[in-house]
């Protein structure tokens, strides 16, 4: 009796944010299966639609956490700082997912990963820096210091990116796209990605 119990004791009680997690995750593998191939990379297609909208998840994210450091530095919040601190951890973790997938997309479709590609040099040195920033506001006694740390993420992260040289890398490889589903399916995958950080930094804070 206690065994049952004590398993019992374990099941959430409230079942309702764990659904809304397997109704997300269940959305992207559902959205993936029905996603139109490219005519150059067929299937391979796939992995560079994870890519961008894990890479899109991870900026977006560290431009809502630097807004966020913006009013910290303004008005030294103690609680705002570490919702702040727990979105762009979040964040960088859909970055890093990102990269990861590049270099899987880039197996995938070119049978090599290109590691002194410009694009994803930029990308491991922005991983680089987000990761001591990210430190630095851990180990900062001051909260609008904190603030103005997170702030500058997103900045120096676009400013890397930006000036990296296109050499595999299209300019805008979604909107340039004359697929309509294609795109679709690009920003539905962000959106869905999106919401399941937003689903993390929820849980993480409760």
């Amino acid at each position: 009796m206690s065994d049952n119990t004590t398993l019992l004791n374990k099941i959430p009680r409230k079942p309702l944010p764990w659904l809304i997690l397997g109704g997300l995750v269940t959305a992207v593998l559902f959205l993936l299966n029905l996603a139109p191939e490219e005519a150059t990379l067929g299937t391979g297609i796939r992995s560079v639609y994870i890519h961008v909208s894990l890479i899109w998840t991870g900026m977006a994210g560290f431009v809502i956490a630097g807004f966020a450091g913006l009013v910290v530095l303004v008005l030294a919040n103690e609680k705002l700082a570490r919702l702040m601190q727990m979105l762009g951890r979040v964040a960088f973790v859909f970055y890093l997912a990102g990269v990861v997938m590049s270099a899987i997309a880039s197996a995938e479709n070119w049978g090599t990963v290109f590691w002194q590609e410009p694009r994803m040099l930029a990308a491991f040195n922005s991983l680089a820096i987000a990761a001591i920033l990210l430190v630095a506001i851990t180990l900062a006694p001051w909260t609008r210091v904190r603030g103005g740390i997170q702030a500058l993420i997103p900045v120096i992260v676009a400013w890397i990116t930006y000036k990296a040289p296109l050499l595999l890398h299209p300019r805008n490889p979604i909107f340039s796209s004359e697929s309509t589903a294609i795109q679709i399916v690009f920003v539905s995958l962000f959106l869905l990605f999106a919401a399941i950080a937003g689903w993390i930094v929820w849980r993480l804070v409760k």
